[in-house]
């Protein structure tokens, strides 16, 4: 469950980017400026995402529980599973 939560937190924001880059790209003058920082900002938050994906997957192959911020106890709540 917390894959399914996960991936599509991260599929929202690809959409959320792009909406933000049209908007950023139709602004004349400043528009080129402000997609170039917001394509950083795009992939500082990309590689955040990879790493906690990383992290979740050597901690499923190793057998630990591990409960991804924000979104563990959503998915925890989605399931209905109670164990701590």
């Amino acid at each position: 469950m917390q894959s399914i939560i996960f991936g599509g937190a991260w599929v929202l924001f690809n959409i959320v980017s792009a909406i933000v880059r049209a908007v950023f790209w139709a602004i004349p003058g400043i528009g080129g400026i402000l997609v170039f920082f917001w394509a950083v900002i795009a992939a500082i938050v990309h590689l955040a995402f990879l790493v906690v994906m990383i992290i979740a997957i050597i901690k499923a192959f190793t057998n630990v529980r591990w409960d991804i911020p924000y979104v563990g106890p959503i998915a925890r709540k989605q399931s209905g599973d109670t164990a701590v």
